[in-house]
């Protein structure tokens, strides 16, 4: 009886450990249970854009030659996608999107995944990039001259007919404002009545479809410390103003009678109430910048230095001697004519040493500057001696301007920028000086883009082969976007630049212009209106208008 109660109870033991050991003998199949391997997910994403489409590409995912994959683009106004705004389908890895399929000037992000493949199930998603789309873009750049507190002048191309102009002021409601059949002729409307210190938008539209769009904000109320009147004494009243004042000048001629503007140890704006430089003029002889907290700020102004048989526009000197070491604060010319003085458009080469003279900023901006530095003695900014922190010259022209652009010993402080952007510069170069920058061994970043530059030397000169001398350690040069012409060293040699120098789209196209040219309009419809870093005109924007 034992015996057989052993065996009976055992023998499913017997059998369980049977099946366990069959079980551990069979061949382990590592993909049983699982599902088919995802695609890899893609990679690299691109975006190109222009004002009137967006190309996105990326790099098909790894392990995926020779499938034929397509994808999901996915664009969303919120870059956690919480919510897609337009999705699309491509069996390439770039895909183009017209304007017209998107909301002008959104900023979208852009998501992109491959689809499932046989049985390979969809990659993961891939974020990356964002884009915005501006449209078509037929208005031109807002002038500073026509901009005021209350008045703007909007230009456009008048090469297609346009249905209406909607204004807006930022968080409010677009007014939409009759374009005239001689609105639409000239290509351009001035509109009164705008706010101070407000921000506002307008759009162009023809029969369908936005045509263009920009955005800018009306200047702050000046408050002005004294107006001034033709036959008022403006040099006394430079004289005794005190730091921070600003000088109004209502529309008329202001004669210096041989005397210098002194503005000793403050700062001072002088200012034409009309912003238009064509009915306010001031003959001068010099402005004096002298001893540390001296600047100055000049807008809306014809400064003409022939009648006072003026050397200098900006002088730099010491509060009671030319060899003290002076803190200046800024020079800032905008929206003026500089014209004819004899030496220099600013000097500051008085101090004792290199260095000894220090400035934050030097700013010129939409300013035409005629018939300068005319002796050749001295560079139109000679700065030898001036520690500068910045240099940023735009939308301006120079005609007939010295020997050298700029050049200076003392930039070994903080190795400041140097920037001439969208300006035209016609006839400049001699005695055998380097026509745009003389550094010397000093470090200094040089920026010269969006800007034409023609006709070098001046006639009977001649100049450096290097149209930049700039040696120091960890100096930076970028010639960019410009167009050059009869840029040479009177010896018929083109002019070079330094080794390094950072060089991408420029043009050498021959505008036809000679030394004694005075207008400088681009011809209508030329290549030189769409080569900017921004696709727009290279040069002054004045004379693309």
């Amino acid at each position: 009886m034992k015996l057989r109660f052993f065996y009976i109870q055992t023998l499913p033991l017997l059998l369980a450990a049977a099946v366990v050991f069959l079980a551990s003998c069979k061949k382990d199949d590592p993909n049983e249970g699982l599902d088919s391997p995802r695609l890899f997910k893609p990679s690299g994403i691109s975006v190109r854009t222009t004002d009137t489409s967006a190309t996105i590409s990326w790099t098909a995912p790894i392990l995926s030659e020779g499938q034929l994959l397509t994808y999901t683009i996915d664009l969303s106004q919120d870059s956690t996608f919480a919510t897609t705004d337009h999705s699309f389908q491509s069996d390439t890895t770039a895909l183009t999107i017209k304007a017209a399929e998107l909301t002008l000037r959104q900023k979208y992000y852009v998501r992109i995944m491959a689809n499932a493949f046989e049985n390979q199930p969809a990659s993961k998603w891939l974020t990356g990039g964002s884009f915005t789309v501006i449209g078509e873009q037929f208005f031109l750049p807002v002038r500073d001259i026509e901009l005021t507190e209350s008045r703007v002048t909007l230009r456009w191309r008048t090469t297609e007919i346009f249905a209406k102009l909607l204004l807006t002021i930022k968080g409010g409601t677009a007014q939409e404002l009759l374009l005239t059949p001689t609105d639409l002729s000239n290509g351009f409307k001035e509109i009164t009545g705008l706010t101070s210190d407000t921000l506002y938008s307008a759009e162009l539209f023809n029969s369908t479809s936005g045509k263009g769009w920009l955005s800018f904000r009306t200047p702050k109320p000046t408050v002005y410390t004294v107006v001034l009147n033709p036959g008022d004494d403006i040099v006394a009243a430079v004289t005794n103003a005190a730091n921070g004042d600003v000088i109004g000048l209502n529309p008329g001629v202001y004669d210096v009678a041989g005397a210098n503007f002194a503005i000793q140890q403050k700062t001072i704006t002088i200012k034409s109430l009309s912003n238009n430089p064509a009915d306010t003029r001031i003959n001068f002889k010099e402005f004096n910048l002298r001893g540390s907290g001296a600047g100055i700020i000049l807008e809306g102004i014809y400064l003409d230095g022939a009648p006072n048989t003026a050397l200098y526009f900006i002088n730099l000197t010491g509060a009671a001697a030319n060899n003290e070491i002076c803190d200046f604060t800024q020079v800032k010319v905008s929206n003026c004519v500089v014209a004819r003085t004899t030496t220099s458009f600013f000097r500051a080469d008085r101090g004792s040493n290199a260095g000894d003279y220090r400035m934050n900023q030097v700013s010129v901006r939409n300013t035409l500057v005629m018939d300068v530095a005319t002796t050749l003695g001295y560079n139109l900014f000679h700065l030898d001696e001036l520690a500068v922190g910045e240099v940023h010259v735009s939308n301006s022209t120079f005609q007939n301007a010295g020997r050298t652009l700029i050049s200076s010993t003392a930039l070994l402080v903080n190795r400041p920028t140097i920037t001439f952007d969208y300006c035209t510069i016609n006839s400049i170069g001699g005695n055998n000086k380097t026509v745009l920058m003389d550094a010397g061994s000093n470090p200094v970043n040089f920026n010269f883009t969006n800007s034409i530059i023609a006709n070098t030397p001046l006639p009977s000169q001649t100049v450096s082969n290097l149209a930049v001398r700039a040696t120091g350690a960890n100096t930076v040069i970028v010639f960019n976007n410009n167009n050059s012409f009869n840029f040479k060293n009177g010896a018929d040699v083109e002019l070079s630049f330094p080794a390094g120098t950072t060089m991408v789209g420029n043009h050498k196209i021959d505008l036809g212009w000679t030394a004694a040219t005075q207008d400088f309009t681009l011809p209508a419809g030329h290549l030189l209106r769409t080569v900017s870093s921004a696709g727009s005109a290279i040069g002054d924007p004045r004379w693309s208008y």
